[in-house]
């Protein structure tokens, strides 16, 4: 059986660094050459196409994939491929046949782009360098850690860079027990809210279902539950990108705006609100804002807003006052700027904060 010539050329464009830099949306100026491109190829378009999704439904990263990231993309494209054959079959039920087809090659499709994603997987491990002695492989990842809030109202999580997050009931949330040098990515299902401390140079990615959040440091919540038909996003501080894995339009929301990807249209609409409160929880009111404010006050505004437990002498804080703008940083930047103002300090031990320090004047 002679080579498909189809199939080769799938293969050379996704093992194509230049390829894969224009259809992950870095290097949108490249356009015009790869239309040419499948202009000069027999069936030049319908291979584009897929080599574009197969490229947006796993790209190949600075650091190796994990299985969890694998799992989650192929997952992804599964979904968007139901949805798309949900639509074909409300479009086409006067005409049983078209439908038919249409389904078998939607499904066939997905299950050639499951398998590429899975081959991609280990052609990229394998051509990895192997470790020399003493030192640890590239190869090697941590596994991911997962907190799950399953009995509280709400949970306090802190990242690995000192972001915030406050995990709502029947929520989870998986991160790397230490971010790559040049990307902050965690995963998310049910429902949160984010406050990530700021590093343009290493933008932060949340992962919620079929939606992505891209950010440099600001605060916002997403709902993503698995069952609902839609996942939402809403601002309250800065600037956050977001986008789907589907070749949607990138929407930029700021200070109280949303997102809503609904997903039997796989339509991602962008919309103003009045408030940025989505999901009901203190924090999303609060601006941390405090003039001459006694320090245990504040102390306790912080715990009920996080869902954590702060110790502290009341007794030592009693003549002390704060006269500050805490704004949208993550809590371990708010008790910094606290414990500097009243010269104390502070530990944390999961969600349990002690203060220390000597008693104010």
């Amino acid at each position: 059986m002679s080579p498909d010539p189809s199939g080769h050329l799938l293969q050379s464009l996704l093992g194509n660094p230049a390829f894969r830099c224009w259809a992950e949306g870095k290097c949108p100026e490249d356009g015009p050459a790869w239309n040419k491109w499948a202009e000069e190829h027999e069936n030049g378009q319908d291979i584009l196409r897929q080599a574009v999704e197969i490229a947006r439904a796993v790209p190949v990263r600075d650091e190796h994939l994990t299985d969890e990231y694998i799992h989650h993309k192929v997952q992804e494209a599964l979904q968007a491929a139901k949805r798309r054959e949900q639509r074909e079959n409300r479009e086409g039920r006067e005409s049983f046949f078209p439908v038919f087809v249409s389904g078998w090659n939607i499904a066939a499709s997905l299950l050639i782009i499951a398998g590429l994603c899975f081959a991609l997987l280990r052609i990229y491990n394998h051509t990895q360098p192997a470790a020399t002695a003493g030192q640890p492989s590239r190869l090697t990842t941590p596994a991911l850690k997962e907190v799950a809030n399953t009995e509280r109202p709400f949970k306090y999580v802190q990242l690995p860079d000192g972001s915030s997050v406050v995990l709502q009931r029947n929520s989870t949330l998986k991160y790397p027990q230490a971010f790559s040098s040049a990307k902050r990515e965690v995963y998310l299902t049910g429902e949160a809210f984010f406050e990530v401390t700021k590093n343009p140079d290493q933008p932060f990615f949340v992962y919620a279902g079929e939606l992505v959040a891209k950010v440099h440091g600001t605060s916002f919540s997403i709902r993503a539950i698995a069952e609902e038909k839609e996942i939402t996003i809403a601002v309250k501080t800065g600037k956050v990108s977001v986008f789907t894995e589907q070749a949607s339009p990138t929407l930029l929301l700021t200070r109280n705006q949303q997102a809503t990807f609904e997903r039997a249209q796989a339509r991602l609409v962008r919309s103003a609100l009045k408030s940025s409160a989505l999901l009901n929880i203190p924090i999303e009111n609060q601006e941390f804002t405090y003039s001459e404010t006694p320090a245990a006050e504040v102390f306790d505004a912080l715990g009920k807003a996080y869902g954590v437990n702060i110790a502290f002498d009341r007794n030592s804080l009693a003549h002390c006052s704060i006269t500050a703008t805490l704004g949208d940083e993550p809590l371990e930047n708010k008790l910094k700027w606290l414990c500097t103002i009243l010269e104390a300090s502070y530990t944390i031990n999961q969600d349990n904060i002690t203060i220390t320090g000597t008693p104010c004047d």
